[in-house]
């Protein structure tokens, strides 16, 4: 018999195996097994805001500013913050932190938002304490947050591996997670800190009397976040900030501290000076970040400075509106004359109390015309950006 026959015994070949369908497996996909320590977390709602309270209060200001606290359209809230469609995942995460934090209403991009009771005692507060209070308010809204204050009280959090440890371990924040909430709840305590007059603690400036929404008295907001020591002494009142770029030294020092500061605040606006907040990290980056936050700026073009003139650059690139003073016109250059200049003397009587007054009014003007304060190739941009802002606003509108 050749080795093409068929071997004795054996299946044929080119013929089929019969299998009994009862007993064949139906084929489908394989369920992946969870591995043991494998966070489950996607499947786990969030349970505490991706934002911080400082970048969910831009949802309520612009209800406030831009709809006079009316409900808004979900498409022009997202265009008012800075996104192209109200279904954009960084607006809804912002949104949704507003909501986290009980300063707003809102239920999805189809559904226009409203502002809250709380979310007003902070955009448009009657008192500087009014506001602070809602501040704690809405971070103890978030009961994460509140659990983890009270957890550690006076103690000050320890370092971020044993924080982090803490965080997954007490208060069970899964691990993919964590990292997130040590970051966003760092930020908070820093925030409401720069609203109090303790320079260590992150108490509220309220003594006396209740907490916004609670029958309780006021208590201390104690955790100290480590490594942030502010070096912002002043009691923050608003919620808008100008950031002054200015030389550092002796009697520039003075000008801020005597001049700027108090003008800056007659305004209506909250003075922030590079020196004030710098960390480690890149000082570039920390500049950039308070540009961005401002809501306009005040630039002293004396002398020339080499690094006040950078950071003109980056808040023109930022298209925010910028009010110059400088002791001589020769210091400001040729094109950015036409802007709002405030020329002071020091040789003339009462220049200081003249200063200050200048500066207070051409910020309100500032604020009222921001276009007058940026030069034309960025101002055209900004004023395509109000433009569609405004054109979608007419939209909505038209078909309420």
């Amino acid at each position: 018999m050749s080795m093409d026959d068929e071997t004795e015994g054996a299946a044929p070949r080119n013929k089929t195996i019969k299998v009994d369908d009862k007993k064949r497996k139906p084929r489908g996909p394989k369920k992946r097994q969870t591995l043991k320590g494998e966070s489950t977390a996607k499947k786990i709602p969030w349970t505490f805001p991706k934002n911080t309270l400082e970048d969910a209060i831009k949802i309520p200001k612009v209800v406030e500013e831009k709809n006079a606290g009316k409900p808004i359209p979900a498409r022009d809230l997202a265009l008012a913050v800075g996104f192209n469609q109200a279904n954009d995942w960084r607006f809804q995460d912002l949104a949704r932190s507003a909501n986290q934090y009980g300063i707003v209403n809102w239920t999805g991009a189809a559904r226009p938002a409203s502002i809250t009771e709380l979310g007003e005692n902070i955009v448009a507060p009657s008192s500087a304490r009014q506001r602070s209070e809602a501040l704690l308010t809405a971070f103890r809204n978030v009961k994460a947050f509140a659990d983890v204050e009270k957890y550690y009280g006076e103690k000050r959090i320890p370092e971020d591996e044993f924080f982090l440890n803490t965080l997954t371990r007490e208060f069970k924040i899964p691990r993919d997670r964590v990292e997130t909430f040590a970051k966003v709840f760092k930020e908070n305590l820093k925030f409401l800190r720069s609203f109090t007059a303790s320079p260590t603690l992150a108490e509220t400036a309220a003594t006396s009397g209740d907490i916004v929404g609670s029958s309780k008295p006021p208590e201390k907001i104690a955790v100290i976040a480590g490594g942030l020591t502010p070096r912002e002494t002043r009691v923050r009142e608003f919620l808008d900030t100008c950031f002054v770029m200015m030389p550092f030294g002796l009697w520039p020092d003075r000008y801020y501290q005597e001049i700027y500061v108090p003008a800056i605040k007659e305004a209506g606006f909250e003075p922030v000076r590079a020196d004030e907040l710098f960390t480690t990290g890149s000082v570039v980056e920390q500049v950039w970040e308070q540009i961005e936050k401002a809501k306009l700026l005040l630039a002293d073009l004396s002398g020339k400075n080499a690094n006040v003139f950078y950071e003109l650059g980056l808040a023109h690139a930022a298209r925010k509106p910028v009010v110059f003073t400088a002791s001589n016109l020769e210091d400001v250059p040729f094109d950015l004359r036409h802007l709002r200049v405030i020329i002071y003397d020091t040789r003339e009587p009462e220049w200081a109390a003249t200063l200050r007054k200048d500066i207070a009014e051409y910020l309100r003007n500032a604020t009222k015309e921001p276009g007058k304060s940026i030069p034309h190739p960025f101002r055209r941009l900004v004023e395509e950006a109000e433009a569609e802002i405004a054109e979608s606003s007419n939209r909505s509108s038209r078909k309420g």
